[in-house]
């Protein structure tokens, strides 16, 4: 659970104003938000509604790392995040985030051989490994973002119009 609160503590880290912002929209002082997204205070925890509320503001205000926290959590779920819009833009074009994404799995790949120097994973190296794979599906997940929005752009605007209706047909019948 920690490589949650990571995620979380990233966003609001990245978000203009930070943490003291965040507390402010939240009706909390910067003192309890800084309590709850650390997780070590055993007289403050951070509620799901509250830490859904930091990471909506992440995303509202377009900071980086704003998807991190949903990453995260689909990654410890089992599952997967994905942006349902497929017109959105990733932010850079897809060979900059490859390149992007070579330097976080080489974070990756070096945290893991770090870690397995003496043949052992403690819980630090764990949580270390962990936020690095969060970076590096964060930056994947902006690589397909950036992917589809050139793939959206190539399409003629009769195409592009066709398959913003046919998204939205898709959402409506899926909220059904």
């Amino acid at each position: 659970m920690t490589a949650i609160l990571d995620a979380l503590r990233r966003g609001v880290d990245h978000l203009p104003g930070g943490r003291p912002v965040v507390a402010l929209r939240l009706g909390k002082s910067d003192d309890v938000t800084r309590k709850e997204i650390s997780g070590t205070s055993p007289s403050h925890k951070l509620g799901a509604v509250d830490a859904l509320a930091m990471a909506v503001m992440c995303v509202e205000a377009g900071s980086p790392n704003a998807y991190d926290y949903a990453i995260a959590v689909a990654t410890e779920c089992g599952g997967r995040f994905e942006l349902a819009s497929s017109n959105c833009d990733g932010g850079g074009t897809p060979v900059q985030r490859v390149t992007s994404l070579v330097r976080e799995t080489s974070d990756v790949t070096t945290t893991v051989i770090d870690a397995m120097a003496d043949g052992v994973i403690t819980d630090n190296e764990l949580a270390l490994i962990e936020r690095e794979i969060a970076e590096a599906e964060g930056v994947l997940q902006k690589l397909r973002q950036s992917a589809r929005a050139v793939n959206f752009r190539g399409k003629p605007d009769a195409v592009r119009a066709q398959s913003a209706e046919q998204w939205r047909h898709a959402q409506v019948g899926a909220a059904a």
